[in-house]
């Protein structure tokens, strides 16, 4: 493809003229200027075009960033032509930014068979989601900067933006401990600590550095050394994504703050080491068991990312078929769409979990007090009468709660201490 440039038209068009004139009236040096120009026109077009087909380009950037992260994009040019490459430039599309083309410049030389890697940085500008990057495109100038050719390349990648987390200081704070859940609740059993547990006999695929030798000596055949297994803290969320808590439009609907308080308590529980977990049923069930790293990470924000409202089941409902998911000594985060419940439900729940030795807190997001999606509009009474109702249960239960509404900032509200300490309406100004 050629773009066109304001002195080539200049040029062409003085060089047309001049051709005509001179046909016209006869002048051999109008003519002689005339194919003089055309023939630096050619060899400019010629210089733009040549070599093109055996310049290759590609990009590296990572799969994901949250919302505000600033990258850094390489675009890799590679020469395979038989001559050296001056003047190329590649333009990429990164969909997640504001801005509509990235453009970095290689003037070159760039020797047969040689590589350059160019960057560009790219602001993360777009709101959660899933978004391509691509395609890419790569051209080269003529030297005297008349003609551009480009050719597009067809690649196009994913991208997902995860929404922006807090460190949710209210959670660190449950229990007065310094991790989710309490180590010493968690069972002992064999494993890699220091601490020395006792012997067994060999078994196939034991670590040979494992023998004891004076275990053995004693015995008459091979014994192997155990140890503790390190107690690991557990978070497990259980996120409900019923399509009755379908509420709201955009940044104001009940998607974005489960969403985003999702993010932040699963955030929070990564950076303090524990093993984490999601569990959820939309469509289908979801369940991602408790582990830890950063590619775990990924794989729950990415669930996030994805997530529709879109189920039929409760969320009490959702906890007890997976209530193994939240072992003794776990936290486990029980994060509402509604506070249009099953109040009973809820403490029946709360209970078992607290009966297993786990240690529940509830978030609610009000969908009652959004605006109706697919459904009318709840009264303004029978709403307030329903989150009354919640948040004294929830007091009586003696839970870590709290309770969101549109009128409410996840951002600001996640990072306070006490997040989780619920207040009846009287007392919240209600």
């Amino acid at each position: 493809m050629d773009e066109a440039s304001p002195w080539r038209g200049f040029l062409t068009a003085t060089a047309a003229i001049a051709g005509l004139l001179g046909f016209g009236s006869g002048s051999f040096a109008l003519v002689a200027f005339a194919a003089g120009w055309a023939l630096v026109l050619g060899l400019a077009w010629l210089a733009a075009h040549r070599g093109l087909s055996g310049l290759e380009v590609h990009r590296r950037l990572p799969p994901s960033a949250f919302e505000g992260d600033l990258l850094t994009v390489d675009v890799v040019l590679e020469n395979h032509a038989g001559k050296a490459a001056r003047f190329v430039l590649a333009e990429d599309q990164f969909g997640a930014g504001l801005a509509d083309r990235q453009s970095v410049l290689e003037p070159g030389p760039l020797p047969p068979l040689h590589r350059r890697i160019l960057s560009y940085r790219a602001f993360v500008a777009r709101q959660w989601g899933l978004y391509t990057v691509g395609p890419l495109s790569i051209g080269r100038f003529d030297p005297l900067g008349l003609f551009f050719a480009s050719r597009r390349v067809e690649q196009l990648a994913p991208f997902e933006v995860y929404p922006r987390a807090a460190n949710m200081e209210a959670v660190a704070l449950l229990g007065g401990r310094s991790t989710l859940a309490a180590r010493h609740l968690t069972a002992a059993a064999a494993g890699q600590s220091l601490i020395f547990r006792g012997v067994r006999e060999f078994a196939a695929g034991d670590d040979v550095r494992r023998i004891h030798w004076p275990a053995t000596a004693r015995r008459g055949s091979p014994m192997v050394r155990e140890n503790e297994r390190d107690l690991q803290p557990v978070f497990t969320l259980f996120l409900d994504l019923e399509r009755r808590g379908r509420a709201g439009l955009g940044r104001k609907s009940t998607l974005e703050y489960l969403v985003r308080v999702s993010a932040s308590l699963l955030w929070t529980a990564h950076r303090r080491g524990d093993a984490f977990g999601l569990v959820a049923e939309a469509d289908r069930p979801l369940v991602l068991p408790p582990a830890q790293g950063e590619g775990h990470l990924a794989a729950v924000l990415h669930q996030l990312v994805i997530a529709k409202q879109t189920g039929t089941r409760p969320l009490v409902e959702v906890v007890e078929r997976n209530r193994n998911f939240a072992p003794p000594g776990a936290a486990a985060a029980l994060l509402l769409s509604t506070t249009e419940v099953d109040l009973d439900a809820v403490a029946s729940t709360i209970g078992s979990l607290r009966a297993s030795a786990a240690h529940p807190f509830v978030v609610v997001v009000d969908a009652l007090a959004f605006p109706p999606v697919d459904r009318p509009p709840t009264p303004v009474e029978v709403a307030r009468e329903r989150r009354a109702a919640l948040v004294d249960r929830l007091l009586t239960l003696d839970v870590p709660a709290a309770i969101l509404g549109p009128g409410d900032t996840p951002e600001d509200l996640l990072v306070r201490p006490d997040f989780l300490t619920l207040a009846r309406p009287a007392e919240a100004g209600a």
